[in-house]
């Protein structure tokens, strides 16, 4: 059975070299890649932002 492949798009992030430390030892400590850890993060910003992206939605469709 083949699996479906998603859609990805690449991002290449600059970050405070004690933020990228302190990220990588909680997804250790979480046993996820730091990929993982982040895409998490950026999900959850998402989730809490979701209103926004609604209202845009709203302004597209008038």
């Amino acid at each position: 059975m083949k699996r479906k492949r998603r859609k990805e798009k690449r991002v290449n992030l600059k970050l405070p070299e004690e933020l990228h430390t302190k990220a990588k030892i909680v997804a250790v400590l979480k046993d996820l890649t730091l990929n993982d850890y982040i895409e998490r993060a950026v999900r959850e910003a998402i989730e809490k932002d979701e209103h926004l992206l609604e209202r845009v939605k709203e302004l597209i469709e008038k």
